[in-house]
């Protein structure tokens, strides 16, 4: 399957924050042997957030993080509902599993109102909870509780098969562009991937079989001899 994640927030665009959770769910789907094939970073603003998302329905999955707590900036619930032609709604449910957290009514009110007909999802790490509505999970953009409400999410989706090796090569990345070239056109099923160290290069070679990646690798060697 293909995904796409959407991060919301000011703080992410502004350097204020370092963002991880794009990089923990990326892993995480690759590692199922899924596909992240988009990334993209929006500000707090609805008509922003309900713009990209509309671009990133097109793939088969997207999570969303950020953006569902109490504050006035925390607009991602609505902008999801108007790019889903949706009406933003109070949802019991989530009330409920907010009140365990606070007895502010303003605040279960704002954060408890979701896009109607989502499916709900307990954050067991922190107030907000997570939701689902059509191809789209939206999740709180603390990390603790995004990974606890993503976790809960991400294993509805079935493992495939992907493998991964590395091999390490002394050296600078320009010496062995061309052999990774010779490689790439001999193994176009294979993702090679070239990461620049102090000192050496780290190759990736990633696949769904197995005897493809080792086949790859072994010729990528046999090209450095």
């Amino acid at each position: 399957m293909k995904f796409a994640i959407l991060v919301v927030g000011n703080e992410i665009l502004s350097g204020e924050i370092n963002e991880t959770n794009a990089a923990y769910m990326s892993r995480r789907v690759t590692s199922m042997g899924h596909r992240v094939s988009r990334i993209v970073v929006v500000p707090d603003i609805v008509d922003e957030i309900a713009e990209e998302l509309r671009r990133l329905m097109k793939y088969d999955f997207v999570f969303v993080t950020g953006g569902l707590g109490p504050t006035h900036d925390d607009v991602t619930a609505e902008a999801i509902a108007k790019a889903t032609g949706r009406k933003l709604v109070f949802s019991e449910e989530a009330g409920k599993i907010v009140q365990r957290w606070t007895d502010s009514k303003e605040v279960v009110e704002k954060i408890a109102t979701i896009p109607e007909g989502s499916e709900v999802i307990e954050n067991n790490a922190g107030v907000a909870p997570a939701f689902v509505v059509e191809n789209v999970a939206v999740m709180p953009g603390v990390p603790a509780e995004m990974r606890d409400t993503f976790e809960k999410i991400v294993r509805r989706f079935a493992e495939e098969d992907y493998h991964v090796d590395y091999l390490r090569v002394d050296g600078l990345e320009e010496n062995i562009v061309g052999y990774l070239n010779k490689v790439v056109e001999r193994f176009p099923d294979i993702e090679i991937g070239s990461y620049p160290k102090p000192g050496y290069v780290l190759v990736k070679f990633s696949g769904r079989d197995a005897s493809r990646v080792e086949d790859a690798k072994k010729y990528f060697e046999r090209l450095l001899i």
